[in-house]
């Protein structure tokens, strides 16, 4: 079930007999999500600057947003109410005016009736045939599993919908070739949900790099483990589009090539299995730019996300869980607390705005709403396309035991 937690507009949801409150990403927090099921822990303090100022940020009520909308701005309807949708985009999406989410979809009723409930929402369907037919939907949310994103996607972009589709983009290369041409094809716009993208400390990084300020970069190295205590049972099959080479690789695959604007060439993968295909996996590659990429990716443990990038002249460090944490070397104390004091506004905006992953997807669906009206979408369908061919050399590597070339 869903329900109001008192005193805050985070809704509570329930997954079966398990509960899992989305606690919106703190200022100095490095686990964006709780998944503690008997109550909340440390990670959901209030979080407070170095002069003790409270840094929690004020959401609006997702219902009294969604009224308050009335019919103006876009209309978005959502196919597939999971997790990522309830703890991700829905809150953001909250957020921004120019969007108003009008239809939900999902197979299971009770899902179904109950975040539409606790969002606001009256038009639901079980059908996303009957989302697409929606006259009051305009762009299309597409969080299904990733089996079902080649599908729902021709029928979105025939229908002339505007299309967000979650990562990763499909199961094979054939599929996201049909997606490309079908994105091409049409005057719809479309966007991958490369959200990482849009993270405040990703920009800044890529801004950095290109700015020459790390010299000639050699290496990038990532880390990223999920977090999750569970998980739903296709996010733990490869062949349904789970396992953390799928459901996380996907995402620092395409971080790999969106900093370094360079592609892959060869890739070499190990892999742990232990209780989900690819519970555990090392991804290393190299890249047209001569530069080494790595990745550690792992289901479940306690949830990290870090970004390194060393370059010949300094090296380059950030988590993408932690508001205060870019920071380059060499660095001598006094200028390294300069550095940190002139991050520090940056960083209490984004705590105002529920934290810098949270924000990610909110400035996503910005990005996305601004291409609606002629600019580029932060990520296209060509960029899932590439995350994927990487992954799938992971595969073959890893069943092969030998470097997979690109």
């Amino acid at each position: 079930m869903i329900e109001r937690i008192p005193g805050r507009s985070i809704p509570r949801v329930s997954y079966g007999d398990k509960s899992a409150r989305f606690q919106r990403y703190g200022f100095f927090s490095e686990a964006p999500i709780c998944h503690n099921l008997s109550g909340m822990d440390s990670r959901e303090r209030v979080a407070t600057d170095t002069a003790g100022l409270l840094l929690e940020p004020v959401f609006p009520d997702p219902v009294k947003a969604n009224a308050r909308a009335g019919v103006s701005g876009v209309g978005v309807g959502v196919i597939g109410c999971g997790r990522a949708t309830v703890a991700l985009h829905l809150p953001a999406l909250s957020r921004l005016p120019g969007l108003r989410v009008t239809a939900l979809c999902d197979s299971n009723p009770a899902r179904l009736t109950e975040v539409g409930r606790a969002w606001g929402v009256a038009s639901l369907y079980r059908d996303h045939g009957d989302l697409l037919g929606d006259p009051a939907v305009q762009v299309v949310l597409i969080a299904v599993p990733t089996p079902e994103h080649h599908d729902v996607f021709l029928r979105a972009t025939e229908a002339g919908k505007h299309v967000y589709v979650e990562k990763p983009v499909a199961l094979d290369l054939a599929q996201a070739d049909r997606m490309l041409a079908a994105a091409a094809s049409s005057r719809a716009r479309t966007v991958l949900g490369f959200n990482l993208r849009s993270h405040r400390l990703v920009r800044s990084a890529h801004a950095c790099i290109r700015s020459g300020a790390l010299g000639r970069v050699v290496a990038l190295r990532t880390v990223l483990v999920g977090g999750l205590a569970e998980r739903v049972p296709w996010q733990r099959r490869r062949a349904q589009g789970g396992g953390a080479i799928y459901e996380l690789g996907s995402h620092h695959f395409d971080l790999w090539r969106f900093l370094l604007d360079s592609e892959a060439v060869e890739v070499r993968a190990h892999s742990l299995s232990n209780g989900s295909d690819d519970s555990t996996v090392a991804v290393s590659a190299r890249l047209s730019s001569g530069a080494l990429a790595s990745s550690i990716l792992a289901l479940s443990g306690a949830a990290t996300h870090q970004v390194e990038v060393i370059g010949q002249a300094a090296t380059l460090r950030f988590s993408l869980y932690r508001a205060d944490s870019f920071h380059i070397e060499p660095v001598g104390r006094l200028s390294e607390l300069i550095n940190w004091l002139g991050r520090l506004p940056g960083a209490v905006r984004a705590a105002r705005r529920g934290g810098d992953y949270l924000d990610s997807y909110r400035t996503h669906w910005m990005r996305f709403l601004e291409a609606l009206s002629g600019g580029e979408p932060p990520a296209t369908v060509k960029d899932g396309r590439e995350s994927l061919r990487i992954a799938l050399g992971a595969f073959e590597s890893e069943s092969s035991g030998r470097c997979c070339a690109l």
